[in-house]
């Protein structure tokens, strides 16, 4: 029986140690899970690294307090010790790569949710980071999920958020004036809504010339329909211009009357309209919109924090009466701040659906 109570004795720090952690384990898991508003950033990333350091933690918690023999336990803290250091040295072939490459990543910060990203053949928004994958949303509206570690050893295309510049290409004939089509090219990319637009001659080429309209785009959430609304505006223009787009090798490959031009029927007095925005980036990229409203406000709400301790601080230096108007500022900042919260809530329950 006394060895029976000691052996019960031993037993009881280690069990209480298991207890608590699986209660804290389960308790943080919980809390992070449900993408409290409050925190700064995306809680999928915290949650992953929260939860990887919590269950190291555990493991060596349990080896302190297990009823072993100094000895014992020092040898299986060493053990601990060179698997987790051999993990790390391995990360090559492991998850541990994708976890460091997560690291490296967020420590160089090179996009952010939202950002339309490229890399191989894989192109989207980014929709969410976490420490061991990045997710992408492509122009399917499909979701890609991608190992950090292919996103640290590949490289990586970033489409910039303060505007990117779109391209249309095609080739026409030798017997075309070349300051005429890049006056058309020009009308085309201004029809599109594209500033700073230029003309490149990019090739010439046995039979025909090669030129490029690029314009910058300033709103990027719309560069997916910007390329096809751009070469939608060049076949408009070119066409009510009665430029015919097609090889002149053609002509000896087709049954025609030498006069015939291969485009559509077109009255000569129709004036060439804004082009229509007909892509539905924002139905493609919902996700990706969503996710990028959620981290703008999660700004805001940092911001709005920042400013209410510092109204805060400066209510306890002021008079009485500055103290008062002060902390109906505050009252106010931390009205809108419930708003903004209750608005991030919303949001997350959307991009979790």
């Amino acid at each position: 029986m006394d060895r029976l109570i000691e052996v019960v004795r031993s037993l009881i720090p280690m069990t209480i140690v298991i207890i608590i952690g699986v209660g804290a384990m389960s308790i943080l898991n919980r809390r992070i899970v449900k993408k409290s508003a409050d925190m700064a950033e995306k809680g999928t990333f915290r949650r992953q690294m929260a939860m990887t350091f919590t269950s190291l933690i555990f493991v060596v918690a349990i080896l302190v307090t297990a009823p072993l023999d100094d000895g014992v336990r020092g040898n299986l803290i060493s053990l601990f010790g060179i698997a987790l250091t051999g993990v790390i040295a391995l990360s090559s072939a492991t998850l541990a790569s994708n976890a460091m490459a997560g690291l490296m990543l967020r420590a160089i910060e090179n996009f952010k949710h939202g950002d339309f990203i490229s890399c191989g053949d894989l192109f989207g928004r980014v929709t969410e980071r976490g420490l061991f994958h990045t997710e992408i949303q492509n122009q399917y509206s499909d979701l890609i999920t991608l190992p950090n570690l292919y996103l640290a050893t590949n490289p990586v295309t970033v489409v910039r958020s303060s505007g990117s510049f779109v391209a249309a290409r095609l080739s026409l004939g030798y017997d075309l004036q070349h300051d005429e089509i890049e006056a058309l090219l020009l009308s085309a990319a201004e029809h599109t809504g594209l500033v700073e637009a230029f003309v490149r001659i990019r090739e010439l080429g046995d039979f025909s010339v090669t030129y490029e309209v690029v314009g910058r785009l300033a709103d990027t959430k719309k560069f997916l329909g910007a390329k096809s609304t751009l070469n939608r505006a060049v076949l408009d223009t070119l066409h009510q211009a009665g430029v015919e787009i097609v090889s002149p090798t053609f002509v000896y490959q087709r049954r025609a009357q030498a006069d015939r031009a291969f485009i559509p029927e077109i009255p000569s007095d129709k004036p060439v309209e804004q082009t229509r925005e007909r892509a539905p980036d924002a139905l493609v990229f919902d996700k990706a919109d969503q996710v990028e409203k959620v981290e703008d406000l999660r700004a805001r709400l940092t911001e709005l924090d920042k400013e209410i301790g510092e109204l805060g601080e400066k209510a306890k230096r002021a008079t009485e009466d500055e103290a008062e108007q002060i902390e109906e500022t505050i009252t106010i900042r931390k009205r809108v701040r419930e708003r903004l919260v209750a608005r991030i809530a919303e949001l997350e329950k959307k991009v979790d659906e």
